[in-house]
């Protein structure tokens, strides 16, 4: 025999049609004599009741089960951010100047047979972060961009703008300088290749990102002459005229900017507030030092 609170169970099931048929005949029977189970039926049938009479009044929207499809297939937060940066870079890559991939991989490639034919890793870490910084110092600004009042006028802001761009050859100068880098083991053991990374990924990332900023202030040629000049002082020897430098003041600076280059910790740290400034500066309308006919 089944208890009561079997059936009690039973009860808004039984209310609600959703019992079998020998659990409806078995309810039945012991309705007939449970009084208690009889007032909660009645309880129960009075809820269901309200029930069905609420949901008979409530409209429901005639393009509901459409807007339910339209939002299940939406794409999250996430996929429509990745589709849209998706789009920037494919329209930004048009934009850059088409001339920048092929030279930047021609002197590259150069400097690799001239290292290869020569036995010399400098010659990677002498071009890899000039070869970018010019890169970069190319990219943006009305001088290099003739479409760029066009780009001005879209929704979209002026440092996604430059930081699509930025990260395109970026991320191909960094190709390439893998790229040299491993070509760089016909002569030299794998041993040694991090260390040769590790020597020129800093430098890049830090003259770069001084030359995009110096290109936004005051134009790519004074951005050009300045990275190349920061740079190639290092190379310059300590003598004049076949005579060596006995200046120990001027030893020491050399020694100190020689090695302020070859400080991967601190080139990343100061490239970054570079990079933050030069997306900045891209927001501002006018930037160049200009001149007026009067």
């Amino acid at each position: 025999m089944k208890d009561h609170e079997y059936y009690e169970e039973l009860l808004p099931l039984f209310t609600a049609g959703s019992l079998s048929e020998l659990q409806r005949v078995e309810m039945k029977k012991h309705l007939e004599d449970c009084e208690d189970c009889q007032a909660e039926l009645a309880m129960w049938t009075a809820v269901s009741s309200e029930i069905a009479q609420s949901n008979a009044e409530i409209q429901v929207p005639a393009d509901l089960a459409d807007k339910a499809l339209r939002k299940l297939r939406a794409p999250g937060p996430l996929t429509a951010a990745l589709r849209q940066s998706w789009q920037l870079l494919r329209a930004q890559a048009r934009l850059v100047q088409t001339e920048l991939w092929p030279v930047s991989a021609l002197v590259m490639a150069i400097g690799i047979l001239v290292g290869l034919i020569s036995k010399q890793t400098v010659v990677v870490y002498l071009l890899s972060p000039i070869v970018a910084a010019s890169a970069l110092a190319v990219v943006y600004g009305p001088e290099r961009d003739p479409a760029m009042e066009l780009s001005r006028s879209t929704p979209t802001s002026a440092w996604k703008i430059l930081f699509a761009r930025l990260s395109m050859v970026s991320c191909y100068n960094l190709l390439l300088g893998m790229l040299a880098s491993l070509a760089l083991l016909f002569i030299v053991p794998v041993e040694m290749l991090g260390g040769i990374i590790l020597g020129w990924v800093a430098p890049l990332a830090f003259l770069s990102a001084l030359a995009l900023l110096i290109s936004i202030w005051w134009g790519t040629g004074t951005a050009i002459s300045i990275a190349y000049g920061l740079w190639l002082v290092q190379f310059l020897p300590f003598q004049v005229n076949g005579v060596y430098v006995v200046n120990t003041h001027w030893t020491s600076i050399m020694t100190a900017y020689k090695d302020f280059w070859h400080n991967p910790l601190l080139l990343f740290l100061l490239a970054l507030p570079l990079l933050v400034g030069a997306l900045w500066s891209a927001n501002k309308p006018a930037l160049h030092l200009t001149t007026t006919n009067s």
